[in-house]
């Protein structure tokens, strides 16, 4: 009884250190675009804690099966092969989720790079644009808005729902 309580509280901490590493890992993007400051910085800090929780929770998994290899049940074996299909899905799978596949599609995009510092901007088929700056000493800034394009001159509209002139 005591072994069953302890597995199955096993099962539901390593479903949850899985799950809210997938979330992280595939909310990213707008994590980083529409969060700042302290909160920005705990739940990026969550994505290695968690990932490396997941690490070492394969590892006593593993152990645990070799010395249980005589009586393996799926119960000892479960939350084992969640933290196995959670890696896996991260290191190797092409189909990975990522919530940047929500935005409208990117029409075309130009970049910066300087020695301390770098820019990209993303101009997108619904006629908004986002201009990502990172540099050195974690600097991260987004701007955003619409844009609007005559023969070859781009207008820019940092305010997202007013439209360029």
């Amino acid at each position: 009884m005591e072994q069953t309580t302890k597995t199955k509280r096993s099962l539901i901490l390593k479903a949850i250190i899985c799950s809210v590493y997938l979330f992280l890992t595939i909310f990213y993007y707008h994590i980083d675009k529409y969060l700042s400051g302290t909160i920005y910085w705990i739940l990026t800090a969550l994505i290695p804690i968690t990932f490396i929780a997941i690490l070492i929770s394969e590892i006593q998994g593993i152990t645990k099966i070799i010395r249980h290899k005589k009586n393996l049940t799926l119960k000892l074996c479960l939350p084992t092969i969640i933290c196995s299909i959670t890696i896996l899905y991260t290191l190797l799978s092409p189909y990975r989720l990522d919530s940047e596949k929500l935005e409208s599609e990117v029409e075309f995009r130009a970049c910066y790079e300087g020695t301390q510092n770098q820019a990209y901007i993303l101009f997108r088929k619904d006629k908004t644009f986002e201009l990502h700056w990172t540099g050195s000493f974690g600097y991260n800034e987004w701007w955003t808005g619409k844009w609007k394009r005559k023969g070859n001159v781009l207008t820019l509209n940092y305010r997202l729902n007013s439209d360029p002139e």
